[in-house]
């Protein structure tokens, strides 16, 4: 039994007419016929008897039309409700970012979103790695995220929206700290960590890895925040890291650019769902942060003059 098949029950048990009850479905009269005499051999009873060119209820087809009608009307209920709900602008974002956006860019984002809009949208934002992230879109316990862009992802749409350096973190005695720059062919002596493989940023690092003349480097960290706690009680310790908010938290830490190392390295995107459908409040969301002016809002959103495709213009 499916849906299909109450409707065109309720439809000819409405008519009491094949032919009329086919052309109002929009189907072939054979598979109304199909359709109702499949409905009967499930249930084993006879809903319908014939009546010259006509048709009309048994007693059974009776009690069943109205346990269908409310059922019916139930379900049509149900649907107005939620596309109701799906054009009104309120409700609930449940909005996703990795560390990298908590500085200035996210605070400064959301206060002007409800600046805008009020309170008829509420926000609860999560943090996590950009794996979680991505997975939660799929299984939709996430509307949004900010997040880093993983290869192979077909149903999520990316839209850039800051960027970050990766520089070389130490300690600020140790001997690179006051460099203006260092090259790789300088840091081969230097024991060095970074991200671990299997994230996006950790893979960016590989494959710049791959085409360096570095060797030895321990990729073992998921975030900024734990591999400067590393560096700051190791002063011989150096990291390949993002130049990002979880460097703040650590006074006796200093970054140095490399040498043929993109300003640009790393991107965070506002990442959604392509597939599943979004509410009135999660499109405005996202039109919002597509024409946010954040540089005008003094915010740094990295290296602007290079940016990939679909990356919002610089101020």
């Amino acid at each position: 039994m499916n849906l299909s098949q109450l409707y065109y029950f309720k439809k000819l048990a409405e008519l009491q007419h094949y032919t009329r009850a086919a052309k109002e479905l929009y189907i072939a009269q054979p598979t109304l016929s199909d359709a109702i005499s499949s409905l009967e051999k499930e249930l084993g009873v006879a809903l319908f008897c014939r009546d010259g060119r006509s048709v009309r209820l048994t007693s059974n087809g009776s009690e069943f039309y109205r346990y269908v009608s409310d059922s019916l009307r139930s379900l049509d209920d149900g649907i107005d409700a939620m596309n109701r709900r799906k054009e009104q602008l309120g409700g609930t974002i449940n909005l996703g970012a990795t560390f990298t956006v908590q500085d200035d860019y996210l605070p400064t984002l959301l206060k002007a979103y409800r600046e805008r809009f009020g309170d008829e949208v509420r926000i609860e934002t999560y943090q996590a790695f950009t794996n979680y992230l991505t997975q939660s879109l799929h299984n939709e316990t996430l509307d949004v995220t900010f997040c880093g862009r993983r290869d192979h992802e077909p149903d999520i749409e990316y839209f850039p929206v800051l960027n970050r350096s990766l520089e070389l973190g130490v300690r600020v005695d140790h001997p690179l700290a006051d460099r203006a720059s260092v090259s790789f062919d300088e840091l081969r002596d230097q024991r060095l960590i970074t991200y671990r493989r299997g994230t996006p940023i950790g893979e960016e690092v590989q494959r710049l890895l791959a085409r360096s003349s570095l060797e030895g480097v321990e990729a073992l960290y998921d975030d900024d925040i734990t591999m400067a706690s590393a560096l700051s009680v190791d002063g011989g310790l150096g990291a390949l890291m993002l130049n990002s908010i979880g460097l703040k938290v650590f006074s006796n830490i200093t970054t140095v650019p490399l040498e043929g190392v993109r300003p640009d390295f790393y991107w965070v995107y506002l990442a959604s769902s392509a597939k599943h459908a979004k509410t009135a409040a999660v499109q405005s969301f996202i039109e919002f942060v597509k024409g946010f002016d954040a540089e005008g809002a003094g915010i740094d959103l990295g290296y602007r003059p290079e940016r990939p495709e679909g990356a919002p213009p610089s101020a």
